[in-house]
């Protein structure tokens, strides 16, 4: 009996599509990362945003039943998510699960990781807080004191807890970014790609968990109305450990794992019922020797930009 076709790559196939992504965003160049790291905090902030609109306009709702009311305005969040990833733009949280995935098949650089990782953040950032003091506070889309108010209690919720319950929302968290990620690559259109994102970004917010460059957006725009926290609790109490989480949990739950079970051999041979000819069964693994980027290896150059932007970040997109 035949195996039916799959519209989809195998997990195998998308730890291949994973190194080919890191090494492309290796490749990009400075200006190249801070465009797209300012608008990736951008983005996620508009998803952000319209959450925000939504739960903070219906306070009858979230008193008679909170859980309906959570449920359904999570559900707008992940369209930040999907404008990262289909317009191919740079996530800190996304890149703390695919760059440690690549370091650990040697295929880049902690060098990489290092830039990647302190670009994409500050100007993510950058982004949030731009998105939080143009688009939200000074353009008046809260425009009722019910609005208002609830802007303050929620960055409150987020700051006034216990050190390490952040921490552990941070991890929580970042496995559903990473298993967004991880999924979407998987997806051979648009559609697909779309539903592979939505359904666990949806998940982490429902279950309330704490993303490191969201909170640049849902906090400042409740300290802008009024919170009893300064920046400096902000930092301590909130950026310092979701942070650690989101780096924990982008390692220890997805690159660590998914490293041992397809980042360390072939492992091609899963019948996904995408087409692949023999020349391309026979061809070099992308993680290969040849494809290796080695210590003090340039990183750019016409040639390598071509082969790895053109592929390792279309296969992204």
């Amino acid at each position: 009996m035949a195996t039916p076709a799959v519209n989809g790559f195998s997990p195998q196939e998308i730890a291949r599509l994973t190194t080919r992504a890191a090494i492309a965003k290796s490749h990009l160049s400075w200006t190249e990362c801070i465009v797209k790291s300012f608008m990736g905090g951008f983005f996620i902030s508009i998803g952000a945003l319209i959450d925000l609109v939504i739960i903070s306009g219906c306070p009858g709702l979230r008193e008679s039943n909170p859980a309906l009311a959570t449920m359904i305005a999570a559900f707008t969040f992940p369209v930040g998510f999907v404008l990262i990833t289909l317009t191919n733009m740079e996530l800190a949280t996304s890149n703390m699960f695919v760059m440690p995935f690549a370091v650990l098949q040697r295929r880049i650089t902690l060098w990489d990781l290092t830039k990647n990782w302190i670009v994409s953040y500050v100007f993510n950032l950058a982004g949030a807080l731009f998105t939080a003091g143009f688009l939200a506070w000074w353009s008046d889309v809260l425009d009722t004191a019910a609005q208002t108010s609830y802007a303050v209690t929620q960055a409150q919720n987020r700051v006034d807890v216990q050190w390490s319950v952040n921490l552990l929302r941070g991890v929580g968290c970042n496995f559903f970014v990473a298993m967004a990620f991880f999924l979407s690559l998987g997806a051979t259109d648009f559609v697909s790609k779309v539903y592979c994102i939505w359904i666990p970004i949806w998940a982490f917010v429902m279950a309330g968990y704490q993303h490191s460059i969201a909170n640049y957006f849902s906090i400042p725009i409740g300290m802008f109305y009024g919170t009893d926290f300064d920046v400096g609790k902000f930092i301590y109490q909130s950026i310092i450990p979701v942070t650690i989480g989101n780096i924990v949990g982008g390692f220890l739950l997805a690159a660590l794992p998914f490293w041992i079970l397809y980042g360390r051999g072939d492992a091609m041979n899963v019948q996904t019922g995408q087409p692949v000819d023999e020349e391309k069964k026979n061809e070099p693994r992308i993680d290969s020797d040849d494809e290796t980027l080695r210590t003090g290896e340039a990183s750019s150059g016409p040639r390598s930009r071509e082969r790895y932007d053109r592929d390792g970040m279309a296969d992204t997109a």
